[in-house]
């Protein structure tokens, strides 16, 4: 079961991606050339939202049900202090994911709130991207076979 949750998220991760390049692109050109906020806006934003929290809440699920984090949990917030990939695993990328999709929640909450369509495409802009920054920077690269050994 828990390598199958695996495989889910981490195929999925291409789609989150896939979805934040294809959201962030449209907020960027709905800034340079001032075009109205429209339902493909809207329609990516909530996909893009739907992926986040699935993608979330599936890495939740592994935190919890994780052999290998489970065991070294055993050794004490010590150890796993001081073993880098560990620390990784078990503390900076759940709480960078955890910030990450709180703050593309906010910009769509943001979105939806503004009244001008420049506003809604600033805005989307801005926390979307860093949402994605954030996510970018604690995905464990070197676990994925296109860039194993890069980390």
């Amino acid at each position: 079961m828990y390598q199958t949750i695996l495989i889910l998220h981490n195929a999925l991760r291409w789609i989150f991606l896939l979805l934040a390049v294809f959201t962030i692109l449209k907020a960027l050109l709905g800034v340079i050339n001032n075009t109205p906020f429209g339902s493909i806006d809207n329609k990516a934003a909530k996909f893009f939202i739907i992926v986040c929290h699935s993608q979330l809440l599936i890495g939740l699920l592994l935190l919890f049900i994780s052999p290998a984090i489970h065991l070294h949990l055993e050794q004490g917030m010590g150890a796993i202090m001081k073993d880098k990939l560990m620390r990784l695993q078990i503390i900076e990328h759940p709480l960078t994911m955890i910030i990450g999709v709180a703050l593309i929640q906010i910009g769509k909450i943001k979105t939806r709130k503004a009244y001008e369509d420049v506003l809604k495409h600033k805005r989307s802009l801005i926390y979307y991207s860093l949402g994605l920054i954030l996510i970018l920077s604690r995905i464990p690269w070197g676990n994925t076979p296109l860039f194993r050994g890069m980390e």
